[in-house]
């Protein structure tokens, strides 16, 4: 899978009730599906990167009153995997690969983040795919806010990479004429939501 280049659902009631902030108070952010892909990359048959999107992605992400982030929870469907060829991207979708029919999700959680002073440098967190937990690291290369255009609404965009070995999650079908090594690329916007409701909603 390209360099990140994706809900990861974040159940995030546990930033409310305790403290009885409103939502707006811990800054909390849903993925806008619409505005945001993964792509990957894997080198095929020793001689040149072979590319992918995975779309569907939805998530949600919590900032502090210092507006750090605190917290990315992300979801891809894996059914959503497009390279632009329908009979590779069956075969991506099949039990060899993705399994997509039993396993309809990757998903991503957050267990770290490292700044630079005030900027975010890197995004320490686990990938779930095929039923597999494994620690990914993705370094932030954007990441940036301002008000939305219409309804003032609070939007941020971010672009972050990283790498996985596909063969750790199963994944290992036609090595070495398929590479293990996936680089990944994300570009996720992400809006401030005004309700709890609005966490729930695709």
């Amino acid at each position: 899978m390209s360099r990140i280049t994706g809900g990861f659902l974040l159940f995030v009631l546990y930033a409310l009730g305790a403290s009885g902030r409103a939502v707006g108070d811990v800054g909390v952010f849903r993925v806008d599906p619409e505005l945001t892909r993964a792509r990957f990359a894997v080198l095929g048959l020793g001689l040149s990167k072979q590319e992918g999107r995975l779309g569907r992605t939805s998530g949600t992400i919590v900032l502090n009153a210092m507006h750090e982030i605190e917290r990315v929870d992300l979801e891809i469907e894996t059914a959503s995997v497009a390279t632009g060829w329908g009979p590779r991207d069956a075969f991506l979708r099949s039990e060899l690969m993705f399994d997509a029919g039993r396993f309809p999700k990757l998903q991503f959680h957050s267990t770290g983040l490292r700044y630079d002073g005030t900027t975010l440098k890197v995004i320490d967190g686990e990938v779930t795919l095929r039923g597999v937990t494994r620690p990914v690291r993705l370094d932030v290369t954007r990441l940036e806010c301002r008000s939305r255009p219409g309804d003032e609404r609070e939007t941020c965009g971010a672009e972050v990479s990283g790498h996985l070995s596909r063969a750790s999650f199963g994944m290992d079908f036609g090595y070495p004429l398929i590479g293990d090594d996936v680089e990944l690329e994300i570009a996720v916007n992400f809006f401030r939501v005004r309700d709890v409701d609005e966490i729930r909603r695709p």
